[in-house]
């Protein structure tokens, strides 16, 4: 009988490898789209219809969705598999509550859901200006009646009506505050800043600074460019409405810079938000998601611990966590992290951790391969393939026993898989 080699020639096993890897790189059954579904509600918890949602990806020009949340501040929208590699972004609208971009990392499970909290605007705040009916008290019938009518305009989404009534109480009544304010709101939100710059002026003028009027002034500085200005108006914001108010704040003029594609002015604010609220969770969640678009992988992994650690179990914060372990090598971190994602997103299962295994292997990270490979046995024992791995490595090494173990395994739970050939062969020629 002619001598069979007790170790496999470099040349056998680099296509033996290249046969399995090839298998591995697109695994069976992978799921085609996905789905994401969201929820949309209001401080107290109930839901917004009629939010505008449009969803667009600097990296993907020709995506664009248009939505609208239904009666039950619901919405959905499908992803393609080709897709998943992108990062998209979620911009909300509805008069009378803060617009807010917040970014998605869409993955192809058969449905994700997410629910978020729209603020109301600081236009609708004008109604709880103290008690108005003492407000109003002095004021014409006409003023009063063209500020109730502005009101109603304001809600309905109508700007340029809201406008016009508005003009019509302060012609009546220069000194209602109330009306100037809702006056320079209106004008911020057809972004006619100038205007709005000097209603907010006339508003402060007119008596004590308030929240509102300042708020105003603030947000037309910003949008003319006159930043230094607008960093003295903020502080006295920031003093004014608290600490929490002006988190939120902060963090959704950082979202609108995301959405402008200004990541390192997003960054900045979303950073900042979190020194004025550090219980800010979507803050912290923002920032770890911009750190690992960047790179920064330990930077966004300490975000991500922090908004956990704050009770939260955002499916995209794990998700964000688990790629900036993954791409540390921080296998022990995500034996941790990989059960609570994978409960919430089956796609980040055994089967995910195999795939992961494959391209630590064609990049050359044997031993991360491998205890990526053993990792996902302990979340899914029935990954027949991950034993072929092993296998594979440890007779890459000469460690022909422990090879012929894992690779008799391998043959035993999957006896009709393509590769199983090849591990009988592989078997042969150990023996």
């Amino acid at each position: 009988m002619r001598a069979k080699p007790t170790v496999l020639s470099t040349a056998l096993q680099a296509v033996l490898l290249a046969v399995l890897f090839s298998s591995f790189l697109v695994a069976p059954g992978m799921a085609q789209s996905g789905m994401f579904r969201a929820t949309v509600v209001d401080s107290a918890g109930e839901p917004i219809p009629g939010v505008q949602v449009t969803v667009t990806s600097e990296d993907l020009t020709s995506f664009r969705r248009a939505l609208s949340t239904d009666k039950r501040g619901n919405f959905r929208v499908r992803f393609q598999s080709n897709q998943a590699q992108y990062r998209f972004d979620l911009l909300f609208e509805k008069p009378g509550f803060q617009s807010f971009t917040v970014p998605l990392s869409p993955t192809m499970t058969q449905e994700m859901n997410e629910q978020y909290v729209m603020d109301e605007s600081s236009h609708e705040v004008v109604e709880s200006l103290g008690d108005l009916s003492a407000v109003l008290t002095g004021s014409s019938n006409a003023a009063i009646e063209a500020f109730n009518l502005g009101l109603t305009a304001q809600k309905s989404g109508d700007l340029a009506t809201a406008r016009q009534r508005f003009g019509e109480a302060v012609a009546a009544d220069p000194e209602l505050r109330p009306a100037l304010i809702a006056l320079g709101q209106v004008q911020l939100d057809q972004q006619d800043y100038a205007v709005a710059l000097e209603t907010a002026d006339r508003a402060l003028s007119s008596g004590e600074a308030s929240v509102d009027a300042l708020r105003v002034k603030y947000q037309a500085l910003r949008a003319l460019g006159r930043e230094a200005e607008a960093d003295e108006i903020g502080a006295s914001l920031e003093q004014a409405e608290g600490a929490v108010a002006a988190a939120r704040r902060v963090y959704n003029e950082g979202g609108d810079a995301f959405q402008a594609g200004d990541h390192g002015t997003a960054l900045t604010k979303f950073r900042e938000a979190i020194e004025l609220d550090p219980s800010l969770t979507e803050a912290h969640h923002a920032v770890a998601t911009l750190e690992l678009a960047q790179g920064n992988y330990e930077a966004a992994s300490t975000s991500a611990e922090k908004a956990l650690a704050l009770g939260s179990e955002d499916i995209n914060t794990l998700r964000v966590l688990y790629d900036a372990y993954d791409a540390q090598g921080r296998v022990e971190e995500l034996a941790e992290i990989a059960p609570r994602l994978a409960a919430v997103d089956p796609d980040y299962g055994g089967g995910k951790l195999l795939e992961q295994a494959a391209s630590a292997w064609n990049s050359g990270q044997t031993e991360r391969a491998v205890s990526l490979s053993q990792l996902a046995l302990t979340m899914d024992p029935s990954l027949a393939k991950a034993h072929y791995f092993i296998g594979l490595n440890h007779l890459s090494k000469g460690d022909n026993a422990s090879a012929k173990a894992a690779l008799e395994k391998f043959i035993a739970m999957a006896p009709e898989d393509p590769d199983a050939a090849t591990a009988r062969d592989m078997i042969s020629y150990i023996d």
